[in-house]
Parts: C-alpha cells; structure tokens; sequence
C-alpha cells in the first residue's frame, strides 16, 4: 500500500490522492509510504513533477546519494539502491540523458567500496549511468558567501543536482539530512576542514554553493542514533531492509 501527505507550509498533514502532480514550492514536503522503495521514488517524482522542474531535457542531472561508508542500506547508514533505480528510471522515461551519481564517501572510507557495499554500483551498470568518485575529481575554491570553499568540479558541472540523503542522527550535528550530504560533494581536505570549524557554519556556507533542486530523503531505516548506521530500525545482520518504510 502506498499513500501521499502533504506537509503544508502551516505544517498541516493532509493525505493526498494517488495519480497527477501537486505545484510543489520550496516550503512544501511529500512524503510516501510503502514497501516497493523503486516504485515510491518514482511515485515522488512523478508527484512533484521533477521532470518540468529541470526542464530541457539536455541538461546535466547528478544524483548524490549518501554513500559515507562501506555499509549496506540494512544498517541504516546508506542509501537504498532501488531509491537510486527509481530515479535513474524516472528520469530517463522523461528523456534525460546526461545522468551521473557523484559522491564521495568520508576520509577514512574509499568511495568505490561504499558503492558496492550499497549496491549502488549495480545501479549504475544496469541503466547504464555514470559513477563519479569525487575522492578523485578535480576542485576549484569559490566564495561561497563569506567563506571561500573546495568544491569538486563534478557537483560545480551539474545543472541539476537530486540529493539523495538518509534521515539519520549524528554524533555532532543531531541530525544528518539533506544539508550535510552535500559534504560528499567536497574533496577530502575541505571535510577534514569542516569538522575543524565545527560543522555548522560550513554546511550552511556550501549550500550557498550547491542549492540542492530537488530533495529525495530515504527514511526506510535510517539509524537514528549514529550516522554510521547498525542501530537501524529493525537491523538485523544479514535480514535486509525492514518493509514498510517512507520517503
């Protein structure tokens, strides 16, 4: 079973019906329940008519998922790879073509091992999109209103970015969502600069830089407690995913 709200700008839940899209301002949230995670993302999409929010069709759409660690979604420390198919899917029905995923997972972690431990590498190949490992792109310094920031070449290139984070707490911000997943889009000094300068200032400074254009927030079973995931509601080793969850 799948169902819609509406999280108005006065906070008001309000369940929508299924089929057609909804006028979608920046103050507005939808949030789906189900069990079917690729068929959820495109049902988001296909509400918020993400496909006319981009426009021309030749533009360059980047998907960055959370991919901090070599952990599997199970944990509650990654995104779902059916998250990533069903945009992928979405977005090439539409006409898209110039699709990439960036990312690039913490200091202490290599990207290529985050990927695969996420099945996002999978994805990738199946649909025939590029993954870009920014622990090895190039990056340029920018303003980014006060504070000047690394920013990887990829994530600057991108017409259209999705942000693809999981809901999760975190050790020294509470919360990790949407914002802090931007921090993948830096090379590696610039992430061990952040944490030296306490996190919040810098993130609210990138995203000065990277205004993310659409948000598909993965709240299947992200760990509430740590951001590296295995406190994930229902975790098991080796159970997989918990089913009903919400985007």
């Amino acid at each position: 079973m799948v169902y819609y709200e509406h999280l108005a700008r006065s906070f008001a839940h309000t369940q929508l019906e299924s089929g057609g899209t909804f006028p979608m301002t920046k103050q507005d949230i939808l949030i789906i329940h189900g069990t079917d995670y690729k068929e959820m993302a495109k049902q988001i999409l296909t509400r918020a008519d993400v496909a006319a929010l981009i426009g021309d069709r030749d533009k360059q759409v980047a998907l960055k998922p959370n991919l901090a660690s070599a952990n599997s979604p199970s944990t509650g420390a990654t995104t779902h790879p059916q998250l990533l198919a069903g945009t992928i899917e979405y977005l090439q029905e539409h006409g898209f073509h110039q699709i990439s995923v960036i990312e690039g997972a913490w200091v202490g972690d290599r990207t290529d091992l985050a990927a695969r431990a996420a099945g996002c590498d999978k994805v990738c190949r199946a649909y025939n999109v590029p993954f870009y490992d920014l622990q090895k792109d190039s990056w340029k310094e920018y303003d980014a209103q006060g504070m000047n920031i690394r920013l990887c070449d990829r994530a600057a290139a991108a017409d259209y970015i999705i942000n693809m984070p999981v809901l999760k707490g975190h050790c020294q911000t509470l919360i990790t969502c949407a914002l802090k997943n931007n921090k993948g889009l830096l090379p590696n000094m610039e992430k061990r600069r952040f944490h030296t300068l306490g996190l919040h200032r810098p993130i609210a400074h990138l995203n000065t830089l990277i205004p993310d254009s659409f948000i598909l927030v993965d709240n299947i079973c992200g760990d509430l407690d740590f951001e590296e995931g295995r406190k994930s509601r229902g975790y098991e080793p080796g159970a997989g995913l918990p089913g009903p969850g919400a985007l």
